[in-house]
């Protein structure tokens, strides 16, 4: 390669290798697109500029960082950021704690409370925030993109809606409303979050009436939210089992189906409708959907290896979720339905 040999001797190493251009598909002359290779040079250069970036930040020097480390590097990287130009002083504090909060729950999953750089620099989330130094992103690519300012006001906006004693934090009644408002709207179980709060970190407040209870803050919403919205994940299952698993035994057996299945049925009730179904024949279908290894009882494993984990854990836990299913064969639309006669 005639540019490498112009090039001083590491530089040649690190983006003009053969390894390099075995990356791409060739065209009939053994030529690789510039386009294709351009884009892959900028996105390595940007990741060696985050990891010398990071190098700064990392005061145990350990290749780590932990939240508040994380947090400065969000700071002092938001002047690059053109999508986020009219973040406003005063929701500063809140984007950061969103923006942090995503890599805390993909990238620890034991909760530790540092995050390797190595995962953080090979992590689609570093490249998610990375994609807002673009400054032609369209509005679709925004709202999809959690790090963006329209996706960070809109969950501090649905926090504020569901703090409904606008007391900062959330009580179990306050959750319960989660995504579609109190019922008839709301699907979640109350046995369900119940065990959001047994498990996730709360704090005591007392209520209006003077009642000690448990509530959750805003970072403990987020992964909350974070479960719900990639509830297919090893990370959002396993956030999920820990809830599900009543006994902390590491398994999930047909008494615990039954017992979280029972709410299902009951906020049917509650929501006036007719569930049509019996709660041995769930139970039933649910270990014939995951097939576990031991038939006696789910694990965790199981849960990620059948694929349709995020399905279960809707059945288990949001009656909504588990009507979908359910109905799901007449919710199907029908070949030539909407279409056109002639």
């Amino acid at each position: 390669c005639r540019v490498a040999d112009a090039m001083p001797a590491r530089l040649g190493r690190h983006f003009f290798g053969a390894e390099h251009f075995l990356r791409f598909p060739n065209d009939p002359w053994g030529r690789v697109s510039i386009v294709h290779y351009f884009c892959w040079l900028r996105s390595k250069t940007a990741i060696l500029r985050t990891r010398i970036e990071f190098s700064i930040y990392d005061h145990s020097t350990d290749g780590t960082l932990g939240e508040r480390e994380l947090e400065q590097w969000v700071s002092d990287l938001l002047p690059q950021l053109p999508a986020l130009r009219e973040l406003r002083e005063e929701f500063f504090p809140f984007y950061k704690v969103t923006a942090v909060r995503k890599f805390f729950f993909f990238l620890d999953p034991r909760r530790r409370g540092r995050i390797s750089l190595q995962k953080m620099l090979s992590s689609p989330i570093m490249h998610e925030l990375l994609e807002l130094r673009r400054g032609d992103l369209g509005q679709e690519e925004l709202r999809q993109n959690w790090f963006s300012l329209e996706y960070a006001e809109m969950l501090y906006s649905d926090y504020l809606e569901l703090d409904a004693d606008q007391n900062g934090m959330l009580s179990v009644g306050e959750l319960m409303r989660f995504r579609g408002g109190a019922p008839p709207g709301g699907g979640l179980t109350a046995p369900f979050v119940q065990r959001v709060f047994q498990e996730c970190h709360t704090y005591r407040t007392k209520s209006d009436d003077g009642v000690a209870q448990s509530e959750l803050d805003y970072k403990s919403y987020l992964d909350f939210v974070l479960a719900h919205s990639y509830k297919g994940t090893p990370e959002a299952l396993t956030y999920f089992f820990k809830l599900l698993d009543l006994r902390r035994a590491g398994r999930l057996l047909g008494l615990d189906l039954a017992y979280f299945f029972r709410a299902v049925l009951e906020k049917f009730d509650e929501l006036g409708e007719e569930p049509n179904c019996l709660v041995a024949d769930v139970q039933d279908e649910i270990f014939d959907m995951v097939k576990p290894a031991d038939p006696r009882y789910i694990t965790l494993q199981d849960l990620i290896n059948c694929r349709v984990g995020d399905t279960i854990v809707g059945m288990l836990t949001d009656a909504h979720a588990f009507y979908q299913h359910d109905r799901r064969e007449e919710l199907m639309p029908h070949d030539g339905e909407g279409a056109g006669e002639g």
